[in-house]
């Protein structure tokens, strides 16, 4: 049997391997029960798959918010380099090796590719996607148990700071910067 994780308790055992790390770069932590941490106008947020399931597993990723707006969104896991998607790879297919194949190992129908129903075992089922470590893809991690999130935790926490920097388009623009230094200097000036 997997050792399933439901949503609320991959938010809290997230937020106790990452918060640390988060705070240690100037993020705190949001209250609103989710592994969530805000710096200025940022928030960067872990989301778990709709599509998470006990026989399936989950998946998470990690996104970026920018402002009140959620067309702002980015996923910051796109900001893996090359050598970071080496290392998730190997590590998403040691988490997938892991697993045990359920005895006897039956036949479910499942969806194929091309929308017709075929058989798979459910061992099979949960695999390694080697594509999504191809960048510039969008990359979820897998997970079946704690353990799983323990090594992922492990995974990013090294690459936090990187992956939470801004970007070149989230910057302040000069002429934004000079407008704001320009009011600064004005509350200076005698009347």
């Amino acid at each position: 049997m997997r050792d399933y994780v439901k949503s609320k308790d991959f938010h809290r055992h997230m937020r106790s391997l990452l918060a640390s790390r988060f705070q240690e770069l100037g993020w705190g932590s949001q209250p609103a029960g989710k592994c969530s941490f805000a710096r200025g106008g940022r928030v960067c947020w872990l989301q778990v798959s709709q599509y998470s399931n006990a026989i399936m597993g989950a998946k998470f990723t990690i996104n970026m918010t920018e402002g009140a707006s959620p067309a702002g969104d980015t996923r910051i896991l796109f900001r893996l380099n090359e050598a970071d998607r080496a290392v998730g790879k190997t590590l998403e297919e040691s988490i997938i090796a892991r697993l045990p194949r359920p005895d006897p190992d039956p036949e479910i129908e499942v969806v194929g590719d091309n929308g017709q129903t075929i058989l798979v075992r459910l061992g099979d089922l949960a695999r390694a996607n080697p594509r999504q470590w191809d960048a510039p893809s969008d990359v979820w991690l897998p997970y079946f148990g704690k353990n799983d999130l323990d090594d992922w935790a492990a995974f990013l926490l090294p690459r936090l700071e990187r992956l939470t920097a801004p970007s070149s388009s989230e910057k302040i623009a000069p002429q934004l910067w000079a407008q704001r230094f320009r009011r600064l200097t004005g509350l200076f000036r005698s009347k």
